[in-house]
């Protein structure tokens, strides 16, 4: 997991480095993520139908031979916008389907018993790496450059491969269908049934809301470390290291908690964190200060680990085998392609407006929209007890 995180934060170093626009920042991480919007719902109707290790295992050789190309052009000079922008989409890709198989293989190596704990600890190894993979690539890139921290993350993909490559699933334990459905037929059934589910519904929202303001945000820590503040390398690698510190204790908090999922539903602690975590944009975005910058991304990355954690368990609680790739890839789809949206649209309106008063507006709209989703689904009856 960690080398998939420290790829995307080469790359977005590398399209800040080629032209110092938050716009070519913003489109790069969109080619990194827009997979999981347009390509993870259509892999995960295929993985309800088909065995998930071997997807899982050439998705993954697909990113770690993606990355090498990068390390190949950047020794030949021959690195640009253009050809990175389609080896992003390359990776995106193989993640989106990387990622969907995750969420059908990890309920299938545990005992019944102890698959809430299994998939709460799947969580918090997607989020944490998530968070800790940039910070490690922020440091590697200050250390020895763009081009070394590339290629060192090409052979972090050798661990996984070897890893899928020894896992022995489960049989999978589905329902009977009662007709044969077509491809698209399946694709609408798992959303029609993430939609009628009030808690993965609510679930699906704030995630939402998480990944394209807060996660958004994130994706544009080179332009704020560089363009307003002028820490260079270094800085991004202090700021990501800041925010993976907070995800390294939320997570560790989480881990110690005596339930690590809500038979309610979504725990209040994960909504009080997605407030916090909005609050935390706009104070990163007014900070006159770097260590007030760094305070504000530790506070972020704690907050929306904790937001990702809690939704991704309580999400998947609600599954079954029958429906779990289809409806964790929805979710999936959210939390990664939230990104994709959020990344592109701060980094034009950071051009156009500063970085600064993005991240204001975009925190101050977060919370806005999630005190009207609380509100809508009181009013529709649409909450639970939590």
């Amino acid at each position: 997991m960690q080398a998939v995180w420290i790829t995307r934060i080469v790359i977005s170093w590398i399209a800040w480095d080629l032209t110092g626009s938050s716009t070519y920042v913003g489109l790069l991480s969109f080619f990194l993520f827009v997979p999981y919007i347009t390509t993870i719902p259509f892999f995960g109707v295929l993985l309800d139908r088909i065995e998930p290790l071997k997807t899982a295992i050439l998705a993954q050789l697909i990113q770690g031979l993606a990355a090498f190309s990068i390390f190949l052009l950047h020794v030949f000079g021959i690195l640009s916008i253009f050809n990175l922008c389609i080896i992003s989409l390359i990776i995106g890709t193989a993640n989106s389907a990387q990622g969907s198989a995750r969420q059908t293989i990890v309920p299938r190596i545990v005992d019944k018993p102890t698959i809430a704990n299994a998939v709460a600890f799947n969580a918090m190894n997607f989020q944490v790496a998530r968070i800790i993979g940039p910070s490690i690539g922020g440091i590697l890139i200050g250390l020895v450059g763009t081009q070394y921290t590339i290629l060192i993350s090409s052979f972090f993909f050798i661990p996984a491969l070897v890893t899928l490559s020894l896992i022995q699933l489960a049989p999978k334990q589905s329902e009977p269908k009662t007709r044969e459905t077509n491809f698209i037929g399946e694709l609408v059934d798992g959303a029609k049934f993430a939609y009628k589910n009030v808690i993965i519904l609510e679930c699906i929202i704030l995630t939402f809301i998480a990944s394209i303001i807060i996660r958004g945000c994130h994706e544009l820590l080179p332009a704020l470390a560089d363009g307003k503040f002028n820490m260079g390398a270094e800085g991004l690698g202090n700021i990501m290291a800041a925010a993976g510190v907070g995800a390294l204790i939320s997570a560790f908090l989480i881990a110690s908690r005596k339930k690590t999922y809500n038979e309610n539903g979504i725990p209040i602690i994960a909504k009080i964190s997605l407030i916090i975590g909005l609050l935390s944009v706009t104070i990163l975005g007014q900070a006159d200060t770097w260590n007030m910058a760094l305070f504000a991304a530790f506070i972020s990355g704690a907050c929306v680990t904790n937001v990702a954690i809690d939704m991704q368990s309580t999400v998947q609680m609600q599954l079954t085998d029958s429906y779990r790739a289809r409806v964790a890839s929805l979710w999936l789809a959210t939390a990664i392609g939230g990104n994709a949206v959020g990344s592109i649209l701060n980094g034009i309106f950071s051009d156009i407006y500063g970085i600064s008063n993005t991240f204001f507006y975009v925190g101050i709209i977060g919370i806005t929209l999630v005190i009207f989703t609380q509100t809508a689904l009181i009013m529709n009856n649409k909450s639970y007890k939590i």
